[in-house]
This record gives structure tokens, C-alpha cells and sequence, in this order.
């Protein structure tokens, strides 16, 4: 501790002690850096008339890379009184050129014993004192913070001039900094929600940078991927000039199992997810496989209960023994039959343009609608009992596929191939409409509106910006990242490996065609798709809990913040919220893809905010973090198809299935690109802790610091330490464990 002294006064004075908490917990960086390019200036209650202080000056070194503390001391005056507000300042070194930003966590004032908190979690830059003292940002940085003690306020309840010209210059600075893409610039026949108008993660605001550590990650996984890439195209390219190229396509499906455990040695690739996808590749053929990875798998959202098969389904027959020898009436009355229907690839041309570059020799890589009906037999196991496929490109008419009768038990029989074959098509199906509308659509760029929409309109002051911003940080730089190197026209990986990549654009705007507000309540979205009895249906069982919790925790804040619902509608900083989001966030679409433009009480607030928190933490946990093991076994899940759906008179051979499978060098892109994104952040917070694997929980990430507020964490994560047990106790003797959304599995923002 170190005693910095003050100006004297003629009046009594007061003990004030600042414990000044900087650095990130990166647990990757071994530096303990100091920050020394100059000096830490703080005000208490700035711009008050009557209790402001005088500028207290900080000469120590604070840490940079890891997370630390100083704590210093000052005399003040007693007129200063109780801290409210505190403005943090940081004053260079006169002649240093380059100099670093300083993140500054949050600062601790100790008066007449009791802790006064300020939160921050914010970057700032040092000003050149020949400069006086800046009002507008710098270098991506706020010039100063203007930082509200405790549990935050509501603007119409402060009565403080000082306060509140702090506030609005705080959302000023933010608001500066964080801008909406121009739509008057864009022309476009295609539907895409608004997005921060950045397009390079080195041009993001300082503070939207904290992910570097997962960047640096991000890039040595891409970097040595992409290599290897390129050496296999230039060898291919060379080997067919000399007349001596063929592709390295697999002879069987233990040549694909085997090729998976020889790139993972190479590329060290972690084990457990190799293991979990080999266990797959064990079992891939069966049914009851098929069925739990519709439920349990990356894309377990699209399944709902069939009340006719009138529509797409007119055309086909299922057969009796798949129902176990019951009617189709019967099986629909009774509830057990469901649909899932991939309508997003409507209107989806073959690709394949990069082909040639990839593998050396040009290929089609074939897009066919596909359509599965699920039966939910008598022991509770989900099994497809008829498949749609409909080349409609080519203009091929639709073909019908079901599992071939019991008394047939040789798998290499041409009616077991053919079954085989069609759930293979339509796991192509699936993988494209996963990858570019489940997750980057759903996952990524319908959470992106949430955070650009609450950064631009609600101050650091604000309760709900406090509660929201652990959950939101995440996701904006994460997708100016995917923007610039993954859905990039001239860098879009989703072209390397999957039939529909070349046509992101049409598959984006086809799910923003139908997408609704109403779709993110997954609790009434469950109860929609009449799914909410499926037996073993873990993804559902999972997030109704997260729902509960993550609601019940959420309530107890938004009570805390507004005594009724009418200060919900006083509150015009948090009604900007929904009216930018509409205005901006779905500029153009009809009646704001259903999201509403105000909030009339806490009840509805309460809704919104569940919907936000789940989907940016949960949902796109449970859509992210298992992909490696679902999808990186080509015969489980093609991610192209390089021949054309078989016709309805086809017989199907092993040869045919294998020759229609992507080669190795288009099996090593997908299982590189599913491992570097479906690995965490070196940074990431959980809703539960792990200290064994190095993981933190929500305390410490949280702004919301008053001893109410953290009161609402710690029944939070109580509840979250009964669900970890509950799944634990479930994944005992089970074969392929669902544990994705464990608590200590999920983060609670989306940084990948």
C-alpha cells in the first residue's frame, strides 16, 4: 500500500482507500506486465458543485496482462462525502509516441468503512497532458470513464445535474463508437439483419477486443490448416500437369475412420473429441443413431410433431413394419410421429466452385431438398421411417426412401445401401442448413443486433446494461472476425467443404425470410412444435432448465431495478433499446421480424432478456460445441455429395456411396474448420466454475456488483450446481455422452 498525499485543507478531512483492479485474466499469457506510459487520474463525484474532489493523481504500475490490484490512499476533504461518481483518467508520459491502453476492471472506493464499487470492464487510453484533457474517443478508447457506484441507476430516477450530464456523455462516447451498418449503401435483393458497421477486427473499439487471446488461437489453428490446404492443392495441381493425379478418395469407411485418427496425431487435434466421433462412426448406421442425433445432435432444433401427412408428404408410404405394424392414423393420433424439413435449401444451386483449387480436378458437389419422418416406437427410441428427396435444380422429380423390411439382415443388401444412401443425403442437408442458418444466422448474427442495440443506448450506469454486458461482449467481435475470414465472398470457407457454401447469401436470406421474434422463446417454441414428451430429447431437457434458471434470475433483477412497470416505460434509455433493434437491427423486414419496438411492462422485459441471454450463451452452446464429433465422419454427415441423387429406380451399391462421398482432402477442411470453431476461448467464462480445467464462472465477469445483485448470482448458480448433477448422473454408461450444456461447458457469451 502506498499513502499519496493531497493538497492541504483548512477542513476537516476524511480517509478515502482506492483499490484499483486492471488487467484481463488471459491464462495463456505468462507476462506480468506493468503498465508504466504514465499516470491514473481520479475524481470523486465530478462535476458536483459541492462535493466534487480534486484530481487525485496515481503514479503506480498497474498490471496489464493478468488481472491485479493497487490499492492506494488519499486524505479528502469531508465535504466530498459519499462517492456516487468517479471519473478515471489516464495521463501519458509527455514524449512517448506509442503507448498502451489500460483495461481497467473496476475500482473499489473504502469510505468510513463501507466498500462503494464501480464496475467498468472497459479499455482506456492514455492522453499527452500538452493536449489538456479529451472529450472524444481515441484509438478505438473513451477518453475517460465516468463510472456510477453500485447497482447502477434509471436515468428518471437520478436527481443529480452531475450524474446525469455523466451518463449522457457516457452513452455519447459509446454510442460514437458503435454504429449501424448503412443500409442506404447497401443494395441488396437479400434479407440480413443489421451489423456493426466494421468490417476489420483491428478497427473494433479497444473494448470490443478483449478476445485477442481467442484471435491469436483462432489464427495458429487456421494458419496451419490452411497450409496444409494449400500443399495438397499445389501437389495436385503439379501431379495432374504430370499426368500422375488422383484423388485420394477413401476405399471404404475405415479408411475414413483411420484417415480421421492419422490427421489428428498430425495436426494434435484434441483426443476426446476424436474419440467421440469414432464412437459415432461405430454406430452410424443404425437408426436409433440416426434419431438421437436429431435430438441430441448440433441441429436438434427443426423436429415437430406431424398432424397430417397431407402437403410434401402426400406422395410417399410408410411402410407397415417401420410403424411396428400400426396405421399412420394411428401413430399420429397417438402423438409419436415428427418431421423435420430443410425448406431453407429451396432455391439452392450445386456448388463446388472451388473444387478444382481444392482437390485438382472440378467437381459438382450436388444440393437436394431433403425431408425425414420420424416415428417415436413403443420403447421410447426416435427412428426415420421415410425420407424425401427432390433434385430440384436439375428439375428431377421427388423420390421416395425407407428402411428396408427386418427379414432383411445382409447391410450390403441393395435396399439396406439404398436406406443408407438417403439418410445420407439428407445429413447433406442438414450440415448445410446447420452451419449458415442454425448457427452463424441464429447463433451469430441474430445475437449480434442484442449486443450493437444495447451498447448504443444504454450507459454503463444502467442496471440492465450491467446485467447484460458479460453476456454480450462476445459476440460482436467474433462475427466482424467471421465476416472478414469466414462469410467473406473472397474468403468463404463454408465454400470449401459444403454443397450449398457457394450460396451463403441465398441461404442467409431464406431463414431471415420466415425468421420471428416469437422463435426465440425456446420454452413456447418447444411447446409449438409439439416436441416437449419426446422421450431422451436432451437438448430440450437442458435448456427448459436453463430457461427456468437463467428466467428466475433474471426476474429477480429486473425487480430490483424497476419498482413497477411503469418505470419500465419511463425508462427511455432502455425503450431505445427495442426501437433501434427494429429500426435498424431488421431494417426493412416486415413489422420488424416480430421483435417489439417498446416494452410495456416487466413481465414482457423479463421475456426479452431470457431470450437474449439464452440464445447468445445456451442455444449456441448447444449448436457449437459438438460439431467435431457429429460431423467430421463423412458417412455420418457428407459434407458433399459429389454425385447426383439417385433416381427412384437407382440401385444403390457400395461403390456408388463411396464414389458420391467427399474425397480426403475435402474430409481434412471439415474436420479443420469444426475443430478451430468448436474450441473455446482461452478467456471464457461459464455459468459454473472449474478450477481443475482452468475455467471461471459468472463471479468476477459480473457488473452487476450490489450485494442484492450478487445475491441473484449465487441462487443462480446454486440451481446451476443442481443441473451439473443432474446431467452427470444422466451420462453414466452412456455410450456417447450429452454434456455440451453442462454449466461448466457453457459460456456465457459467444466468442467462437
Amino acid at each position: 500500500m502506498t499513502v499519496n498525499g493531497v493538497e492541504e485543507n483548512k477542513g476537516e478531512e476524511a480517509s478515502y482507500t482506492f483499490i484499483i483492479q486492471t488487467g484481463s485474466y488471459i491464462p495463456s499469457k505468462k507476462s506480468t506486465k506493468k503498465w508504466d506510459d504514465g499516470m491514473m487520474i481520479l475524481t470523486v463525484n465530478p462535476g458536483c458543485e459541492t462535493s466534487e474532489s480534486k484530481p487525485l493523481k496515481v503514479k503506480e504500475l498497474f498490471p496489464m496482462m493478468t488481472e491485479g490490484a493497487v490499492t492506494v490512499d488519499f486524505w479528502l476533504p469531508a465535504n466530498v462525502g459519499v462517492p456516487k461518481l468517479i471519473k478515471v483518467d489516464l495521463e501519458s508520459n509527455r514524449f512517448e509516441l506509442v503507448k498502451d491502453a489500460l483495461y481497467v476492471r473496476e475500482i473499489t472506493i473504502v469510505y468510513n468503512r463501507d466498500p462503494y464499487r464501480f464496475p467498468i470492464k472497459n479499455f482506456v487510453y492514455p492522453h499527452n497532458p500538452m493536449r489538456g484533457n479529451p472529450t472524444v474517443a481515441e484509438l478505438g478508447c473513451p477518453p475517460h470513464f465516468l463510472v456510477r457506484e453500485g447497482a447502477g441507476t434509471l436515468k428518471h430516477q437520478e436527481t443529480e445535474d452531475f450524474i446525469i450530464k455523466a451518463r449522457e456523455e457516457d452513452l455519447q462516447t459509446i454510442h460514437s463508437l458503435v454504429q449501424w451498418n448503412d443500409f442506404k449503401n447497401e443494395s441488396s435483393e437479400y434479407f440480413y439483419p443489421g451489423y456493426l458497421n466494421i468490417m476489420e477486427y483491428d478497427n473494433l473499439p479497444r473494448f470490443l477486443k478483449f478476445r485477442e487471446a481467442k484471435l491469436d488461437a483462432f489464427n495458429d489453428l487456421r494458419a496451419e490448416g490452411v497450409k496444409k490446404i494449400k500443399n495438397n492443392a499445389l501437389s495436385n495441381i503439379k501431379e495432374k500437369i504430370l499426368g500422375k493425379y488422383k484423388e485420394e478418395k477413401a476405399d471404404s469407411f475405415q479408411k475414413y475412420r483411420d484417415y480421421m485418427k492419422e490427421q489428428s496425431d498430425e495436426m494434435e487435434w484434441p483426443k476426446d473429441l476424436v474419440l467421440d466421433a469414432l464412437k459415432v462412426s461405430k454406430v452410424f448406421r443404425q437408426d436409433e443413431e440416426f434419431g438421437r442425433q436429431m435430438l441430441c445432435g448440433p441441429n436438434s432444433l427443426h423436429i415437430r410433431r406431424v398432424t397430417s401427412l397431407e402437403g410434401r408428404w402426400a406422395g410417399g408410404t410408410v411402410p407397415d413394419h417401420a410403424l411396428e405394424n400400426k396405421s399412420v392414423q394411428d401413430v399420429i393420433g397417438e402423438g409419436h410421429l415428427f418431421e423435420v424439413c430443410f425448406d431453407d435449401l429451396v432455391g439452392i444451386p450445386h456448388g463446388g466452385a472451388f473444387s478444382k483449387k481444392l482437390t485438382g480436378t472440378a467437381q459438382t458437389w450436388y444440393v437436394c431438398l431433403a425431408d425425414c419422418l420420424l416415428y417415436q416406437r413403443d420403447d421410447g427410441k426416435l427412428v426415420p421411417v421415410l425420407i424425401r428427396l427432390e433434385n430440384r435444380a436439375d428439375g428431377e422429380p421427388e423420390t421416395w426412401w425407407s428402411p428396408p423390411s427386418p427379414d432383411i439382415t445382409d447391410l450390403n443388401d441393395p435396399e439396406h445401401l439404398a436406406w443408407l444412401y438417403a439418410k445420407m443425403w439428407f445429413r447433406c442437408a442438414d450440415l448445410g442448413v446447420y452451419s449458415l442458418c442454425t448457427h452463424y444466422a441464429r447463433g451469430h448474427a441474430t445475437n449480434e443486433i442484442f449486443a450493437v442495440a444495447a451498447y448504443r443506448n444504454l450507459p454503463n450506469a444502467h442496471p440492465i446494461f450491467r446485467l447484460l454486458q458479460p453476456h454480450i461482449q462476445g459476440i460482436i467481435p467474433v462475427n466482424v472476425q467471421a465476416r472478414a475470414v469466414l462469410i467473406n465472398p473472397d474468403q468463404n470457407a463454408f465454400a470449401l467443404f459444403l454443397s450449398a457454401g457457394d450460396s451463403l447469401k441465398i441461404l442467409l436470406h431464406n431463414y431471415y425470410q420466415t425468421f420471428d421474434y416469437a422463435d426465440l422463446n425456446l420454452e413456447k417454441n418447444f411447446e409449438k412444435r409439439g416436441v416437449k414428451d419426446i422421450p431422451e430429447y436432451l437438448y430440450k431437457e437442458d435448456t427448459l432448465d436453463y430457461w427456468k434458471y437463467i428466467g428466475e434470475y433474471v426476474s429477480e433483477m429486473v425487480n430490483l431495478t424497476y419498482p413497477s412497470d411503469e418505470d419500465v416505460v419511463k425508462d427511455l434509455e432502455l425503450q431505445n433499446v427495442f426501437k433501434d433493434l427494429v429500426d435498424f437491427g431488421f431494417h426493412g423486414y416486415e413489422n420488424g421480424a416480430g421483435f417489439p419496438r417498446s416494452m410495456a411492462n416487466r413481465e414482457q422485459l423479463v421475456e426479452y432478456l431470457t431470450c437474449v441471454i439464452v440464445n447468445i450463451s445456451v442455444f449456441h452452446t448447444a449448436v457449437n460445441f459438438q460439431t467435431f464429433t457429429t460431423y467430421t465422419f463423412p458417412p455420418n454427415v457428407p459434407s458433399c455429395m459429389t454425385l447426383p441423387p439417385p433416381k427412384q429406380d437407382t440401385k444403390v451399391t457400395m461403390d456408388m456411396i463411396l464414389d458420391a462421398l467427399p474425397v480426403l482432402e475435402l474430409h481434412f477442411i471439415a474436420m479443420n474448420i469444426s475443430n478451430n470453431l468448436g474450441q473455446y476461448s482461452p478467456i471464457e467464462r461459464f455459468y459454473l466454475d472449474s478450477p481443475g480445467e482452468n475455467k471461471l464462472g459468472i463471479f468476477g465477469e459480473n457488473m452487476a456488483v450490489s450485494p442484492e445483485q450478487e445475491a441473484c448470482m449465487q441462487r443462480m448458480t446454486e440451481k446451476m450446481r443442481g443441473l451439473k448433477a443432474k446431467i452427470d448422473a444422466r451420462n453414466v454408461g452412456r455410450y456417447i455422452k450429452y454434456d455440451v450444456l453442462s454449466p461448466v461447458n457453457t459460456p456465457l457469451t459467444t466468442q467462437t
